[in-house]
């Protein structure tokens, strides 16, 4: 088995299509076929199956997948690096939305700053989305929020940040000195959607106090929620480093809650990911940053 038939596999894999596949190698779709059978000879599997006009991942596909995607990526380093030393592959970094929300722009600026090298490709998605594309090799390195949920992902800390409650100045909480999650029962909750893990902190803190949670007003957008806020449609916990104007011009109120949320932020990469020079020169600068957000 060689190389060659790993990028075949890997092309075909991506492009969801032998025809795709055979157009952007520019090789015959044959070569194509023939290259995934000697794949499924040697590990006795089926790698697709046809699927109307097109084709289906096997679970086999997806777990060969995982590795291919890294080998590949590696040997096509390898060439960029011999043949085109004075050229090197943009660094993919993906991101959170929260973390694209706050501290993002800054960072990669200062980067940039810092390095002198070429601008990244930038990804921005929920945390759990920007998690499968580090594991298929679509991204470098992230910057998540929370945990991760593959124990093939490497996470490092770098910050942490807490959510507050926050409502308009007219809202009746306002006059309470002190609030519990208890008080919050009938409330209206605008928060972010399920594949956020700022809606995974909220819902497992409610879960662990025994208190329903039922919001009305769901958006993968966090500006949304904010101008939702704005217009008194609601409550709403958010990360408190990107609410420093509205808090500050008075036009949104952080209520004095008892409970403490706290979000951490994590960078990750797949454990079988070959360290470039540029991956850890980024690593490494993010880990110099000592990001205090607000978090008292």
């Amino acid at each position: 088995m060689s190389i060659k038939t790993l990028i075949i596999f890997v092309t075909v894999y991506k492009e969801k299509s032998v025809t795709s596949a055979a157009r952007k190698l520019n090789i015959s779709q044959p070569a194509v076929s023939a290259a995934l059978r000697e794949l499924e000879q040697h590990y006795s599997i089926q790698l697709f199956k046809r699927h109307g006009r097109g084709i289906q991942k096997t679970k086999e596909a997806r777990h060969l997948y995982e590795f291919a995607s890294h080998i590949t990526s590696l040997y096509q380093e390898m060439e960029l690096d011999f043949k085109f030393q004075d050229r090197t592959l943009p660094l993919r970094i993906g991101s959170g939305i929260p973390i694209a929300s706050t501290l993002l722009p800054d960072l990669i600026a200062s980067f940039l700053r810092h390095s002198g090298g070429s601008k990244p490709y930038i990804s921005i998605d929920h945390s759990h989305q920007i998690e499968i594309m580090v594991l298929e090799n679509d991204l470098d390195l992230a910057l998540i929020e929370g945990s991760t949920h593959s124990e093939k992902i490497l996470s490092e800390p770098f910050a942490k940040e807490q959510l507050i409650l926050i409502c308009t100045p007219c809202h009746p909480l306002t006059h309470k000195k002190q609030i519990t999650l208890e008080d919050l029962k009938e409330e209206q909750f605008l928060l972010p959607d399920k594949g956020s893990k700022i809606r995974e902190l909220i819902e497992s803190t409610f879960r662990l106090h025994e208190l329903p949670l039922r919001p009305f007003f769901e958006s993968s957008s966090l500006t949304a929620i904010i101008h939702g806020v704005l217009a008194n449609l609601g409550i709403s916990f958010l990360p408190k480093s990107m609410l420093t104007k509205y808090l500050n011009h008075g036009d949104l109120c952080e209520l004095p809650l008892r409970e403490k949320l706290e979000l951490s932020y994590h960078l990750i990469y797949h454990q079988n990911k070959y360290l470039t020079p540029q991956m850890l020169n980024f690593m490494e600068f993010v880990s110099s940053q000592n990001y205090i957000l607000t978090t008292d």
